[in-house]
């Protein structure tokens, strides 16, 4: 699987669909969404997959699962229990995981136990359950789960124990037939998505890669304020796009991990980038002081920005992505949560004053992290 995971990687490095010069229209930006009653935040694992496995057990149709790693665990395993529960009573479940993935399993192979997707004992092979993990395929970091095209539920996490109890992380809930059904529409078919929402999907895949020219479209319209917290952040594109919202007096506020578990010299680098820029209100850089693995924006306190995607070259160009934009008020629900659930993360943090000093090894290794992940 190590072998597929590098033919995989090999046969992608080029990019997907071409980046549009607008993904937001103007109404996006003027008139905040009236309902946003059937979109959920859902903060860190335990909440994210007890909204999964509820959703499952309450599936009578379909269940449709995109992800990028499935690991041979606790919470792995007690998603095989579920489906293979579901599927015993009839419901269609269908499973895509991202073969570049396997990367990341690589350790629990070793100690005998592959992803559930790979084994009979697991998930392949068994009634009403049809696995795909194609080699050839582009890489899909995206991670989704749409059940009975009534319920979404996406975001960042990956089904293994650092996400459902270790990391901290945000995914998102849709409640509603007519999004889940648009949803699937645009993640599986391209097909456009539709102009009368109250929010907005974003993708990067063969017909087009949305979501970097969306993100630099929220920072470039940030009044006062953005809050970017994410796993990993390199892509220059982005950066210039945090400078010139300094330099027009813009407070931007980044969370980033201590200790990444990868792509931790490349923050640092970032980090050094922001402190040094010539803006008299330079970013403020803060780190978390365990590992997050998030992909949030929030501007102005109403518009938000949620999904798979990191702000690495790799995640702009070459993976498949989903990311979700919304533009809400500022008592709605979901962007209160929003907004209140990142005021305390900030608060948890430690704000770094001082560029880093890197070793020439420790740039290297930043070069090579923010290309390769």
């Amino acid at each position: 699987m190590l072998l597929a995971g590098t033919i995989s990687f090999v046969f992608n490095p080029l990019g997907l669909g071409p980046e549009p010069d607008i993904v937001l229209t103007h109404d996006f930006f003027t008139k905040p969404a009236k309902d946003l009653s059937e979109l959920e935040l859902l903060v860190d694992g335990e909440s994210a997959f007890g909204k999964v496995l509820s959703a499952i057990d309450a599936a009578q149709n379909s269940v449709y699962i995109q992800t990028y790693i499935w690991k041979d665990d606790q919470i792995g395993r007690s998603m095989v229990k579920k489906l293979k529960a579901a599927a015993d009573r009839g419901v269609v479940v269908t499973i895509r995981k991202d073969i570049l993935g396997t990367v990341f399993e690589l350790g629990d192979m070793l100690n005998g136990k592959p992803s559930p997707v790979f084994t009979s004992k697991g998930l392949k092979g068994y009634k009403n359950i049809n696995v795909a993990t194609e080699i050839f395929s582009d890489t899909d970091h995206s991670k989704y789960f749409i059940v009975d095209r009534q319920v979404v539920i996406f975001g960042g996490m990956n089904m293994a124990a650092e996400y459902h109890k270790k990391w901290h992380d945000y995914m998102a809930a849709i409640r509603s037939k007519r999004w889940s059904e648009a949803f699937e529409q645009k993640a599986l078919r391209r097909v456009a998505w539709p102009t009368a929402s109250p929010f907005i999907v974003a993708v990067n895949d063969r017909s087009a890669t949305e979501i970097r020219t969306a993100l630099i479209q929220i920072i470039d319209h940030t009044a006062k304020h953005v809050i970017i917290e994410h796993a990993y952040f390199s892509d220059d594109k982005i950066i210039a796009a945090v400078y010139r919202a300094a330099v027009r007096g813009v407070q931007v506020d980044v969370i980033l991990p201590r200790q990444a578990d990868t792509h931790l010299y490349a923050n640092l680098v970032t980090n050094n980038r922001l402190l040094e820029t010539s803006s008299q209100n330079p970013p403020r850089i803060f780190l978390f002081p365990r590992m997050s693995h998030a992909k949030v924006f929030l501007t102005d306190g109403v518009i938000a920005a949620i999904g798979s995607a990191n702000l690495t070259p790799r995640s702009m160009l070459t993976s498949k992505e989903l990311t979700v934009f919304i533009h809400g008020a500022k008592n709605d629900a979901f962007i209160s949560a929003l907004r209140s659930q990142l005021k305390a993360d900030i608060s948890k943090c430690e704000q770094v004053r001082l560029p880093f000093e890197l070793s020439f090894s420790e740039k290297i290794k930043a070069i090579a992290g923010k290309y390769i992940w």
